[in-house]
């Protein structure tokens, strides 16, 4: 039998289960959106020894921001996801702590792309 092999980057980053499980209590085109931004970012994020840190995202029409710890020597580890108002995102948006999908080239839809001829 043949081995599937992998392609595609590899990812180094953990994720609690509690992180997990509130991804999981989110319905599903939510969670997919969330696990998918945090994947795009996790080897952007800033470092800081022994420190939690927090990144704000946006999911129409949820706001949420991720519980993170990421050092040095320590990939990044997604600890937990809260709930936000829109007014809390912009002020982690306006301190540039916010996942700007912009930046990423990142788009969610249910559309496929129609090409030009």
């Amino acid at each position: 039998m043949l081995r599937q092999k992998y392609i595609g980057d590899i990812k180094h980053y953990e994720v609690d289960d509690y992180f997990v499980d509130k991804i999981r209590e989110l319905p599903t085109k939510i969670g997919i959106d969330v696990a998918k931004q945090v994947d795009l970012v996790a080897s952007d994020l800033p470092q800081k020894d022994f420190w939690e840190q927090q990144i704000a995202l946006v999911s129409h029409p949820y706001y949420f921001v991720v519980d993170y710890i990421h050092s040095e020597e320590v990939a990044p580890i997604f600890l937990d996801l809260h709930e936000i108002d829109v007014d809390e995102y912009l002020d982690y948006y306006n301190e540039d702590q916010a996942i700007k999908l912009n930046d990423y080239d990142y788009r969610r839809t249910d559309k496929i792309p129609q090409k030009d001829y």
